[in-house]
């Protein structure tokens, strides 16, 4: 198995083509992450994957309506239980004593450190990893996330909520639970509810998009639930006072399968800019998958026919649960923010393992595998920082410890 997963490993690192398609590069993750399953480990944050093992909605287990954030009760249990349920637990019970006991304000602290080991250092370049982005030419630490979040309840429909990360104000919204579980409407500063709600900084494909999980503006968010359809629509400021922007999400759950699509249209500058996000994920044990694809325009013409759509970019990915405290990943993606221009895509094949160590706390190992490419430009003729590609072909170890509290 091992020389034929050698091989194919080989055979996939040098092909410039797709690797014979979706398929093969599905097959490609699962197969890794079986595989390092024996001896490696993953992140097991709250994920939609628990909403659909549960078949419940994020609201379930989280203060924020929307899902994220502060856990809940139920969620304190859950959590605590290594992300399952113990034999004894009693669901009308704990509903019932969370009912009574309202609490007024609740704290929470995420801190992550992160340890950069890139494959190719050069300390003659001297670059260390900054909060946009994960280059480094020398080996370093970095402090990833230091994020404080206070939710105060108002009254009992109106929560209060305020996150700081490292001096940067994050969060700050009051959320109306106009119908419950039907109709919420947060108000302030948010993160962008688009597509597969992420927490994770190593996306290639959301940060290439500007959607990552540090992306807030300020606006109105309207969304909920109806049976097993969910919905969300955002009215936004598009990153400044004079822009605009626009977000709608509707999706449906079938059993542990959560599909969906979300579409933005935004004007930060002269021209409109638009991009529809398909998603799906599925969870069946201790197995999740998940993938989103990406595409499209920018200019006066709201077409997405094939010769008019200019950028697109897609992610998919397992992950294995080998036991609670013990899970592996793998994600591959790909992101082209201009189907025009050759040569400037960027490809990452991301492996990930972690072990929670405590009730409180994880370890991880993160390996990224920039897949080069064999059309791109050298880098005195790029001349845009985002083109440039800071990645491409060079491979980084991240060791990243997380507590919270």
């Amino acid at each position: 198995m091992k020389k034929y997963l050698s091989r194919f490993i080989k055979r996939f690192c040098h092909n410039t083509m797709m690797c014979k398609g979706l398929l093969t590069l599905l097959m490609f993750v699962l197969t890794v992450n079986f595989t390092l399953s024996l001896f490696w480990v993953n992140v097991a944050d709250a994920r939609p994957e628990f909403a659909a093992e549960l078949d419940k909605d994020c609201n379930f287990c989280h203060i924020d309506p929307a899902g994220g954030g502060p856990r809940n009760r139920i969620g304190e249990i859950f959590e605590e239980n290594y992300f399952e349920f113990p034999e004894d637990f009693d669901m009308d019970a704990v509903t019932e004593e969370a009912k009574e006991v309202v609490k007024q304000l609740t704290t929470s602290l995420d801190l992550q450190t992160a340890f950069i080991k890139d494959m190719h250092a050069n300390g003659d370049e001297g670059a260390v990893a900054g909060c946009n982005s994960c280059h480094s030419s020398v080996d370093s630490f970095l402090l990833m996330q230091a994020e404080v979040t206070f939710n105060a309840q108002a009254s009992e429909h109106v929560r209060l909520t305020l996150s700081n990360n490292v001096g940067t104000t994050l969060n700050a919204f009051a959320t109306v639970d106009a119908i419950p579980k039907h109709l919420y409407v947060k108000v302030g500063q948010f993160r962008l509810p688009f597509g597969i709600k992420q927490k994770d900084h190593n996306i290639l494909v959301r940060e290439g998009y500007g959607l990552g999980s540090n992306k807030r503006d300020v606006g109105v968010e309207l969304g909920g639930s109806l049976g097993k359809a969910f919905y969300n629509a955002a009215f936004f400021n598009a990153g400044n006072a004079t822009a605009k922007g626009l977000l709608g999400t509707v999706g449906g759950q079938l059993g542990p399968i959560r599909a969906g699509v979300s579409c933005i249209f935004e004007q930060p500058g002269e021209e409109w800019e638009r991009l529809v996000g398909a998603f799906l994920t599925a969870s069946y044990g201790g197995l999740s998958l998940e993938g989103e694809f990406n595409f499209g325009n920018t200019g006066e013409t709201a077409s997405f026919a094939p010769d008019a759509v200019d950028s697109k970019g897609y992610y998919f990915g397992a992950k294995y649960r080998v036991f609670p405290q013990f899970t592996v990943a793998g994600r591959y993606g790909l992101f082209d923010p201009d189907r025009t221009v050759l040569g400037d895509a960027g490809k990452r094949l991301t492996f990930i393992t972690q072990y929670n160590f405590m009730e409180n706390g994880a370890v991880s190992l993160f390996y990224w595998a920039n897949l080069p490419n064999a059309d791109r430009k050298p880098d005195e003729e790029i001349s845009s920082k985002s083109a440039l590609r800071q990645l491409q072909g060079r491979n980084q170890l991240i060791v990243m410890s997380r507590f919270w509290f």
